[in-house]
């Protein structure tokens, strides 16, 4: 095998394993320099708001109220462009606002789709202070939706945690795709650098690979 073979095949490798890139259906997602475009809660003794300081990188939206077990700060924003009946993937990356806060069983932080807090698709919950990346899927049944993130769920939520909390996330590079593909602006969070590199380490190993069969197919 040719060295332009090993080349190609390497190439063809990499094509075939790299993921499908479409165009982002969320309206700023990213949160750069505002939150145009978005819903954001006003209920409460405090709104959601932009934060220009903070964001993986700055800019991004705080979800934080002051804990009360009638409303929930949230961010929101209507998607149009939908097809019924195909599945789709919501991305956002959040980050725990006061690590060390008192906790509401896993499920402080939801995704919502179209009412909150009646359809919930996702509840999670993270305790550290870094950034995390997640993700749900949703199949569509109209040919628009609404995406809504909340935070300091309460027992209001079904399925959530039963319990008034007052813990509350920032959200920053929203995204919203056909299942299969990546957003072409998504940002990882910091915490898949090791998706990066793994990716890389699988491509070095696949040259590696065809060049050892083709060294012990001339020693032949």
């Amino acid at each position: 095998m040719s060295r332009f073979s090993l080349a190609w095949t390497a190439a063809v490798l990499l094509l075939c394993t790299a993921p499908l890139h479409a165009q982002n259906l969320v309206t700023n997602g990213t949160f750069t320099s505002n939150a145009n475009g978005w819903t954001l809660s006003a209920g409460g003794c405090t709104p959601a708001s932009w934060d220009g300081g903070t964001g993986n990188p700055p800019g991004s939206v705080l979800l934080n109220e002051c804990g009360e077990s009638d409303s929930d700060p949230f961010a929101s924003q209507t998607i149009g462009g939908l097809t019924p009946g195909a599945t789709y993937t919501i991305s956002v990356n959040v980050l725990l606002q006061n690590p060390g806060s008192n906790f509401g069983t896993g499920k402080s932080f939801g995704i919502f789709l179209d009412n909150e807090p009646g359809n919930p698709l996702l509840f999670t919950e993270f305790g550290d202070g870094i950034w995390h990346t997640v993700t749900v899927k949703f199949v569509a049944t109209s040919t628009s939706h609404t995406i809504i993130f909340a935070s300091e769920l309460d027992a209001r939520t079904p399925g959530g945690p039963g319990v008034t909390t007052d813990v509350s996330y920032w959200i920053d590079n929203v995204s919203l795709v056909p299942s299969g593909v990546i957003a072409v602006n998504a940002v990882p969070a910091t915490s898949d650098p090791a998706l990066i590199v793994l990716g890389a380490l699988l491509a070095a190993c696949a040259v590696l690979v065809l060049r050892r069969r083709h060294d012990l197919r001339r020693r032949r």
